[in-house]
């Protein structure tokens, strides 16, 4: 995939983020600002405190999965007392903890509910919206591997973290002019910004190939 690599100012970034969310109470004009008036129903939805207890739930549901998973490739790689058994225990402890795997049914039913919520879309918009005011003209294009890019909230799925899922958690329940701008652009995710490298000065976001 193709990203961009540029320079920031954090300061820039910071007051932008800061000033959007202090318009938790005129969603008309925070609409405005960012440019999605169409989407009014959406903004004035993402303002409202909202509950997001189950995303608590769903990961400690995600990480009873992750569990079993573990479990199995330990008794894959001979790390448990099975290796001392016989081929024909490790077959069946094996069998045994597929089925309970299976049992979990759908596992995208949780990031899905997550990222279609319109305090995770807002905040997303707001965090572009300070990458877009606060770059700093000297953009370069960089090809990577998508597994080389970090996205905290889809890394938490994935490892089923609920240190991070806590203060997800407590971040996003919080009135909207009170969330953490610095944590909104360090630890959360963008429809187009990617990263913002506070110590480097950088910040990396998605764009189009380009083309020749």
């Amino acid at each position: 995939m193709y990203i961009i690599t540029a320079t920031f100012d954090a300061d820039a970034a910071f007051a932008r983020a800061s000033e959007l969310l202090a318009l938790g109470d005129s969603p008309e004009r925070l609409a405005e600002r960012l440019g999605v008036t169409r989407d009014l129903a959406m903004v004035k939805q993402g303002v409202q405190t909202p509950s997001f207890r189950r995303l608590l739930a769903d990961i400690k549901h995600l990480k009873k999965y992750v569990e079993i998973r573990q479990q199995i490739d330990d008794v894959r790689n001979g790390k448990t007392i099975m290796r001392f058994l016989g081929n024909g225990a490790k077959e069946k402890q094996l069998a045994r903890l597929e089925d309970e795997a299976k049992r979990f049914g759908s596992l995208l039913e949780g990031p899905t509910w997550f990222y279609q919520q319109p305090r995770v879309q807002l905040l997303s918009a707001i965090r572009d919206y300070a990458l877009d005011g606060s770059q700093q003209g000297d953009a370069a294009w960089t090809e990577v591997e998508r597994d080389s890019l970090v996205f905290p909230i889809a890394a938490m799925f994935e490892a089923a973290d609920k240190t991070f899922a806590q203060e997800l958690v407590t971040q996003l329940e919080k009135p909207f002019k009170d969330v953490d701008p610095r944590f909104l652009l360090e630890k959360f995710e963008g429809h187009r910004s990617i990263m913002f490298d506070f110590d480097k000065g950088t910040a990396i976001y998605y764009t189009p190939a380009p083309t020749h």
